[in-house]
């Protein structure tokens, strides 16, 4: 089922693309300190919460919804669709980003299943990137652009 849709002035669209692209580098740029000091939970958190804004750019910029955790994952899955070429990785991308999510709650992965899923982000994150126009990405990678920030 393809996402749902939002409509939104171009400005805030703006707006609100860029804050997403900011609060996925801060996440995502913060989740290996956390697990370096072993605070698997927020880790954890970071590693989800960096999909999710990532995500959230990705379909403010296609004009989906994304206010909900299941509008997040019809995002994913619609991307896993339309990049046949990377729906594998994506998908498992999505799962280890579900489990770092539940793992934030429940405290129930170990440090070498918590480091596995977040190395699973990886792909599902680069190639939400490579969505992203040049205007917001400055042209760079992805882990440029993380690195940039820091």
């Amino acid at each position: 089922m393809p996402p749902r849709t939002r409509r939104e002035p171009p400005a805030r669209q703006d707006a609100r693309i860029r804050k997403h692209l900011l609060m996925a580098r801060e996440y995502w740029s913060k989740a290996p300190q956390y697990l370096s000091e072993g605070d698997l939970k927020q880790a954890s958190e970071k590693g989800w919460g960096a999909v999710a804004q990532l995500t959230k750019a990705v379909a403010t910029l296609r004009g989906w919804d994304h206010y909900d955790h299941v509008a997040i994952r019809e995002a994913v899955q619609a991307l896993a669709t339309e990049r046949t070429e990377r729906s594998e990785e994506i998908r498992r991308g999505l799962n280890a980003a579900e489990s770092l999510h539940g793992n934030f709650y429940e405290g129930h992965l170990t440090m070498e299943h918590t480091e596995f899923n977040l190395s699973e982000l990886v792909p599902l994150l680069n190639a939400a990137w490579q969505l992203i126009p040049a205007e917001f990405t400055g042209g760079a990678s992805f882990d440029q652009w993380v690195a940039q920030g820091q």
